[in-house]
């Protein structure tokens, strides 16, 4: 039997694949988006982190809400970074109301998300649009130090092909950055300043402004 180009086209069209690395990047920003890099099977691939931020009804009142599948670790790292928040922004995550989306679901195995929910919560909070041809992995501290993290090889090739512009990497990890990996801009980061300043951002932008107070506050006010 001889198996022609054809035949080749005709497996791949009916079959099931897709892309290991769906997302690509885009010369656009997003507010509440972050692109985080994590690492499955020994294959890098790239994390969809989404996050809203409403204000709450009533000061300090606000909630927080993370897809459970996405592990432990993962909705820890939302609380480390609403600490942070707090710390440099000088705006309390009490006064929002927070949803925090792993798109897919998937379970991230480790801290390695830790930056990008930092960002993405951020972003939101503060209304600052980011960039969404960067990557970024590491573990945040609640000190706002960004720690080492694993698979750093697996992850750039992750970005490159999802064709992104740049990848922030833990500062720690400089030992592991493929410098061979063309087409792609590594930052080495320490801090969230450092990142904050890689992409562009400031602390400016004043957050949502809370809604008008109830019913039951406005019968108070009389």
């Amino acid at each position: 039997m001889t198996i022609v180009e054809s035949d080749v086209t005709t497996v791949v069209q009916t079959g099931r694949l897709v892309p290991h690395t769906p997302v690509r990047a885009k010369r656009t920003r997003a507010i509440g988006k972050a692109l985080g890099l994590g690492v499955s099977h020994h294959v890098g691939s790239l994390i969809e982190i989404e996050a809203l931020a409403f204000a709450a009804p009533e000061p300090r009142r606000g909630t927080a809400r993370f897809n459970d599948t996405a592990g432990s670790m993962a909705k820890d790292s939302v609380f480390n970074a609403s600490s942070v928040i707090r710390s440099i922004a000088g705006v309390d995550p009490l006064d929002f109301d927070l949803h925090v989306n792993v798109v897919g679901g998937g379970n991230i195995d480790g801290p390695s998300a830790g930056l990008a929910i930092f960002l993405a919560l951020y972003s939101a909070i503060l209304r600052i649009g980011l960039p969404q041809d960067v990557a970024m992995t590491g573990e945040l501290s609640i000190g706002g130090h960004i720690r080492g993290v694993g698979g750093i090889v697996e992850k750039l090739y992750a970005a490159r092909q999802a064709g992104m512009r740049l990848v922030l990497v833990p500062r720690e990890n400089s030992r592991d950055v493929d410098r061979s990996i063309g087409d792609i801009e590594v930052v080495l980061v320490s801090k969230v300043d450092d990142a904050l300043e890689a992409l562009g951002l400031t602390r400016g932008p004043a957050p949502l402004r809370r809604s008008a107070p109830g019913r039951r506050a406005q019968k108070a006010a009389r």
